[in-house]
């Protein structure tokens, strides 16, 4: 029976976390949106209102002075308000009250400009200050200024950020779980017709090994007794193919259910010699040339089946495309801690547009193409996932017409 939660952790937990993470993201926008708006909305109102205050009571602090002759700064000053008074004889009144009651740089702007407001002060002690002309620049009578603190208000913004920090922080962490949720539960109807493809492919691929050896012996007998019949050769021939793609379908399946093999180590040089030796046959058959270079030595811990299916897909895939006459070398060497093994082809190439899809299962960059070659676009996934298994990678470069070259680097036995 095949593993639903191996299935669900390889294949569905990717896509339920970036549900949730995009669900999660587009979320913390908005509330980021609306929380910045409401903070500045607030603090803008409330600074405004202390502006509008000390304004209000300078103005009638003007009003006093131009009406009486003078100002009453100790029935100005009430509650939050400092109100500093300086003629132009020289006289100062001063409220005696508040923490600043005297800014000389505001008074000397509101004397050049006739007006002045400002904040002065440092954090915990922020004061508004507004500074007003009375009379003209060339005949003043005087400087009247009034100052508020602004640590109330400054307070209250500082209560109101963290409350938006602590009540958003908690709506994603809320949210997250339920798009969690909501993401699995989308997902089952995927996960469980997946279970049930997966469980096909697995079993039919088990059962068609056997009539196809059948056929294939049958086959054999007949080209036997008929050696130049062309259709008993087709037979052979259409029925290796189709027994690759059994062979493919199953290790597949078998990679889906996620096994793994025991690890021992491994000689990289002796899997390079194999490989290539049991691709000289075919290779001389298209024509082409396939060289290697090893050291003596080159050891991985890894299953060594495995990483000679890896070398054979590679193989097979460059003597599927590569022109008679060309060139295949095949080159395995140490780069410090890693074993770096490479395939090179002179073959046709990978358009650029379809270089990162050929690990992708049952990708063809050419469907006519692939359909000739008996590809099913499963080789180069299942390659993949070897050398992953390995804690290893795999990379290609190539260009269309001029050839391509498979890189694997997999960790190096210590």
């Amino acid at each position: 029976m095949h593993s639903a939660a191996a299935i669900e952790d390889r294949l569905f937990t990717p896509a339920r976390v970036r549900l949730t993470a995009w669900y999660v993201s587009v979320l913390a926008a908005v509330l980021i949106v609306l929380g910045s708006a409401l903070y500045l909305t607030v603090r803008s109102e409330l600074l405004n209102g202390v502006d509008n205050g000390i304004r209000l009571v300078a103005n009638r602090a003007v009003e006093q002075y131009i009406h009486a002759g003078g100002v009453d700064v100790q029935a100005l000053s009430t509650g939050p308000y400092t109100v500093n008074v300086q003629t132009a004889t020289g006289s100062f009144q001063a409220s005696g009250t508040g923490h600043i009651h005297y800014d000389e740089t505001s008074m000397r702007a509101a004397y050049v400009h006739g007006t002045d407001l400002r904040t002065v002060g440092q954090n915990g002690d922020r004061q508004r200050v507004y500074s007003v002309r009375v009379g003209s620049r060339s005949n003043p009578i005087a400087l009247i200024q009034v100052a508020r603190s602004t640590e109330p208000e400054h307070e209250a913004l500082d209560k109101l950020l963290i409350g938006l920090l602590v009540g958003g922080a908690a709506g994603l962490v809320l949210a997250a779980a339920g798009g969690w949720w909501l993401a699995g539960k989308s997902l089952r109807p995927v996960r469980v017709a997946f279970e049930r493809q997966h469980a096909f492919v697995s079993d039919a691929s088990h059962e068609l090994r056997t009539p196809l050896a059948v056929i294939r012996a049958n086959a054999e007998y007949l080209q036997g007794e008929q050696p130049e019949n062309l259709e008993v050769r087709d037979i052979v021939g259409e029925t290796d193919r189709l027994s690759m793609l059994v062979d493919t379908l199953l290790a597949v399946a078998r990679d889906d259910e996620g096994a793994r093999a025991s690890y021992t180590p491994v000689d990289m040089t002796e899997v390079v010699e194999t490989a290539v030796a049991s691709f000289q046959t075919m290779a001389g058959e298209h024509g082409l040339e396939l060289t290697y270079a090893t050291p003596d030595q080159l050891m991985v811990t890894g299953d060594r089946d495995q990483l000679r299916q890896v070398l054979v897909i590679l193989l097979d895939n460059a003597v599927r495309y590569t022109p008679k006459g060309g060139r295949i070398h095949v080159q395995a060497r140490p780069d410090g801690k890693d074993a770096v093994l490479t395939v090179h082809d002179t073959g046709i190439g990978i358009p650029e547009q379809a270089l990162e899809h050929v690990f992708e299962r049952f990708y063809r960059g050419d469907e006519a193409r692939n359909r000739q070659s008996g590809g099913a676009g499963l080789g180069l996934s299942i390659a993949r996932d070897l050398v992953t298994r390995h804690s290893g990678r795999i990379s290609v470069t190539s260009t269309e017409g001029a050839g391509s070259t498979f890189t694997i680097q997999i960790p190096r036995d210590a």
